[in-house]
């Protein structure tokens, strides 16, 4: 997704509302990688099974409502627009095929291991090219059509806001660790949703455990928000402090 293309909107709201709906979906991709990390990082070990669980409630509790909104309400009222038709048709049968892979992740067990990564890497997939177009292409020509109300149509769908709670699982009192750490290089997201993508990602760590960011300057102002998010539960270590990379380790407290 890039998020950088000027979007001419019909009026104030459309705009805000297209701008608060790329907002979510970089949080929302920003935990689904984060979520797919885990997954992977786990496989083969003991914290598999927390590792899964975790998958399975982002699956629930944050992808399959965002899908049934857009289901009902979304994609219906694109439908009315002539230079959107082809695009929302696609669409319809995308977000049928990521209910699908949701359903298989929510009935799947953590035994068939192979099965349950592939069906995670399926979904971070799926949702990447789905909300791509959405947001991208979809969303902005609502929001120049003057016919479409896009911040009506959008009324259901989850907008960027208060972190939720982290998934749980893979997280431990004793402070160690039975997977690796998944990482996050945000030199190649877009300016624009940059800090969201983080904000997801990082909302998607249980407490205890961590997640490695990569950036290409200090991110102090990110830090600030990720610690007022997080109410302050947030423990940093530089890694490596430029001139050309930073790596950091960010621990939920």
């Amino acid at each position: 997704m890039t998020s950088n293309d000027v979007v001419m909107a019909s009026n104030a709201a459309d705009a805000d509302a297209l701008e608060q709906q790329r907002q979510a979906v970089a949080e929302l991709m920003g935990r689904a990688a984060q979520v797919e990390a885990a997954t992977l990082a786990a496989a083969g070990g003991s914290g598999f099974a927390d590792a899964h669980a975790a998958a399975a409630s982002f699956a629930t509790d944050v992808v399959r409502p965002w899908i049934t909104a857009a289901q009902d309400r979304l994609l219906p009222g694109a439908a009315s627009v002539d230079r959107a038709r082809l695009l929302t048709e696609g669409l319809v049968g995308e977000a049928r095929v990521v209910g699908q892979v949701v359903t298989r992740i929510e009935r799947g067990g953590a035994a068939e291991q192979y099965r349950a990564v592939a069906d995670v890497t399926a979904l971070r997939v799926l949702l990447e090219v789905f909300f791509g177009k959405v947001t991208d292409m979809l969303m902005p020509a609502l929001a120049e059509d003057a016919s479409v109300p896009l911040a009506t149509l959008v009324a259901d769908l989850p907008v960027a806001d208060a972190a939720p709670a982290a998934a749980g699982g893979g997280g431990c009192s004793c402070g160690e660790h039975d997977h690796g750490e998944p990482e996050l290089d945000v030199r190649q997201i877009p300016h624009a949703i940059r800090h969201a993508t983080v904000f997801g990602a990082f909302d998607a760590v249980a407490p205890g455990d961590s997640m490695i960011l990569v950036a290409h300057h200090d991110p102090v102002p990110l830090l600030h928000q990720l610690a007022d998010r997080s109410g302050g539960r947030l423990q940093v270590e530089y890694q490596e402090r430029g001139p050309e990379e930073w790596r950091l380790r960010l621990t939920r407290a």
